[in-house]
């Protein structure tokens, strides 16, 4: 009965704290609602463009693909906007989605593409992220000779731009190397001069978070357990406070691994569920692996041997899938330490033949001097710039020390010379502070209105392609007013000379009837018209309403046929439909209805007597591809081009009926909001043939 009770125990304090981490996550979800609200409300792509990114920087911590999806979204803006600096910024996002999955070969990859984009356009700061990003990638990779030469580049940027956010960030990275080589005194010292910086900067809640955690574990391995809960414990609160699920799951892991120095396995599982369950809410395959490694150690602390195996093994998975070496190692030598428990002596030798061989491939050794001598090289750089400084500054003291001399000599000579002198340097005194307190304010101002500057080229960048923009639409508009104004008053022109003829007598009831059957056909091409000009103006006003099924192509051609029969007939023009019945598309029936009789609509009108106009249908790789041909005059290449937008001209059907362009364009939209395409194949001559591409209905 006692062993149950300790069983039990370390379970329910994993529920209560899993509990518990529902409070500190909301904080980050409701921050993502307001912006979700925000981005509803605003208009310009300028103020989209704000929220989006505010978006993907508040799902780091959240959810790595959305942060991915709302990078992507602010970059195709960025891009249509011609904002280089705002499509680097972007794409590394984008990279740091991938790389908090732990999918490192496509965060190399967007990281490679937003740092190229930002040396393009001279974007200074996207290029110290480009460095510090590559590096953490070729970091993880185990390459960290390379890895230390990109940190090495975006400190050189940061120390430049004085950005002290990156610097503190690689400081931390350099650190992070050195821990991993189990140089942690050298380690301790780059953590803890980081946590001095990050609390000198104001705002910065996770650089904070990540200096005390990074330092924690430093103080851990150098003995210094107390100092290294304490610190663990205040990294933790912060980043509850913040809702960082990331650094949750690391401060957990941390505190875990304290108790399991203790022995205390039952504390340690319970803060390594907590760590588990976050890193797999965001896809973080590389912390995955570190803690069911630990968590195998603690099973096995335990004597169960089951979870103990199964930890580790479903490690050694995380860990190729992540392509980490150091990974595969230890979960490795977890496996033949469980094996051996268990006395399975042939399964633990071969696990450890498999780990000796992993770890010999990592060359710690060769790795280690590698980064000393690289890392020695930048400190011994940053000594010989300090050395110069110093002999700059020993000149100066020099010549202080000879006026100085000087002085007092006449000092002693002449009292009243060293009053008057006492009194005036206690001035220069003074006035030096002043001088060098305006000399730092003007220093700070520089550098607000260098970056108000910045903005404000970023801002008229915008404004230009918005511009360049709203001009097209204005052609749009002038092109369409043009065509409404023409359209309409063309039909009612005509109308209202045939009332006046037949007032006056000009024609009799044999000529009046013979009028009023063409006029009927200008009025029913005009009704479908204004029918067309309505759901376009619809459409651009309040946008299209999808409403998806599944529905015949075959009936709702047929129902068509049906109502331009009386039309077809007075043609005399042959209309087939060989659409299979068995033929379903997934889409809104009301659009592409409109769609499909704009299509026949405008055959009828372009044919004469004889002609034909035939629908037919097939399936191809989970599409329907539905095609309309006519036998009619055809389309010559000019007016193809411009078949789908205002540039298009009015064309005359072959009774004289009037074809109006603005179907075409509100058949194009219909067939896209549903997600198909529309194209058109003709031959002057020979005829018309246009292709609907539409989901395939189940």
């Amino acid at each position: 009965m006692p062993y149950v009770q300790k069983r039990v125990k370390p379970y329910l304090l994993v529920l209560i704290l899993a509990f518990s981490t529902l409070d500190f996550a909301k904080a980050q979800t409701t921050k993502v609602n307001e912006l979700l609200v925000q981005l509803d409300k605003v208009d310009s792509d300028t103020a989209r463009i704000k929220v989006l990114r505010k978006l993907s920087v508040a799902y780091s911590s959240v959810d790595p693909v959305k942060k991915f999806y709302y990078a992507d979204q602010y970059r195709l803006l960025a891009e249509r906007l011609g904002v280089d600096s705002l499509v680097s910024a972007a794409l590394l996002d984008m990279g740091n989605s991938y790389g908090l999955r732990s999918n490192l070969d496509s965060a190399l990859y967007y990281f490679r593409l937003g740092h190229e984009k930002a040396k393009a356009s001279n974007y200074t700061m996207g290029i110290g992220r480009g460095y510090v990003n590559i590096g953490y990638v070729l970091d993880r990779l185990d390459r960290k000779k390379e890895a230390i030469k990109y940190y090495q580049e975006a400190l050189k940027i940061f120390k430049a731009t004085n950005y002290k956010k990156g610097i503190n960030q690689c400081i931390i990275n350099l650190g992070s190397m050195y821990f991993d080589l189990s140089e942690y005194r050298l380690a301790d010292q780059y953590f803890q001069q980081a946590l001095d910086n990050a609390r000198e900067i104001k705002q910065d809640e996770v650089g904070l978070g990540n200096a005390l955690y990074a330092l924690a574990g430093a103080k851990w391995k150098i003995g210094e357990v107390k100092r290294s809960m304490a610190l663990y414990q205040q990294s933790l609160a912060l980043r509850e406070k913040i809702g960082d699920l990331s650094g949750i799951a690391l401060s957990n892991w941390g505190i875990g691994q304290l108790h399991m120095d203790k022995k205390q396995y039952g504390k340690s599982l319970a803060y390594y569920e907590i760590a588990l369950k976050n890193n797999r809410a965001i896809k973080n395959l590389y912390q995955e692996c570190a803690v069911l490694i630990d968590m195998s150690k603690a099973y096995l602390g335990l004597k169960d041997y089951s979870r103990a195996e199964s930890s580790a093994k479903l490690a050694l998975v995380r860990a190729r899938e992540s392509s980490s070496k150091i990974g595969i190692s230890l979960a490795l030598e977890r496996l033949a330490a469980v094996s051996e428990a268990q006395k399975n002596f042939e399964q633990a030798l071969g696990f450890q033949k498999d780990y000796i061989s992993v770890k010999d491939s990592l060359n710690h050794d060769g790795i280690k001097k590698d980064v000393m001598a690289t890392d020695l090289n930048r400190v011994n750089s940053d000594n010989q710039v300090l050395a110069k400084d110093n002999i700059a500054i020993a000149g100066k003291n020099s010549e202080y020390v000879l006026v100085i001399a000087i002085i007092t000599v006449l000092l002693v000579m002449v009292a009243i010379m060293m009053v008057l002198y006492y009194r005036r340097n206690r001035q220069k005194i003074a006035l030096n502070l002043l001088l060098q307190r305006q000399k730092r304010e003007t220093a700070e101002a520089n550098e607000e209105l260098s970056a108000v500057n910045e903005e404000l080229i970023s801002q008229m960048e915008i404004v230009s392609g918005q511009n360049i923009e709203l001009e097209k639409l204005n052609n749009v508009k002038n092109k369409f007013f043009s065509i409404v104004s023409h359209d309409l008053r063309g039909p009612l022109i005509t109308l209202k000379t045939l009332f006046g003829m037949y007032r006056e007598g000009d024609v009799n009831e044999q000529e009046l009837n013979s009028l009023l059957i063409k006029l009927e056909d200008t009025t029913y091409t005009t009704v479908d018209f204004l029918d067309n000009l309505l759901q376009w103006s619809k459409s651009q006003l309040e946008g299209m309403v999808v409403n998806p099924s599944p529905f015949s192509m075959d009936a709702m051609v047929e129902e068509n046929i049906k109502l331009i029969d009386s039309q077809v007939k007075l043609k005399g023009i042959r209309v087939l439909n060989s659409i299979d019945h068995d033929v379903l598309v997934f889409a809104d029936h009301n659009m592409i209805n409109v769609a499909v009789r704009n299509l026949l609509s405008n055959a009828i009108k372009f044919c004469k007597a004889g002609d034909t106009v035939s629908f037919q249908a097939r399936e191809d790789a989970g599409m329907v591809i539905c095609m309309i041909s006519d036998s009619g005059p055809g389309i010559n290449e000019l007016d193809k081009k411009n078949l789908f937008n205002f540039s298009h001209t009015v064309a005359t059907g072959s009774s004289g009926e009037t074809g109006y362009h603005i179907g075409l364009i509100l058949c194009r939209e219909m067939v896209l909001q549903n997600n198909g395409n529309i194209t058109v194949e003709s031959t002057l001559g020979e005829g018309t043939r246009f292709h609907i591409t539409l989901p395939k209905g189940v």
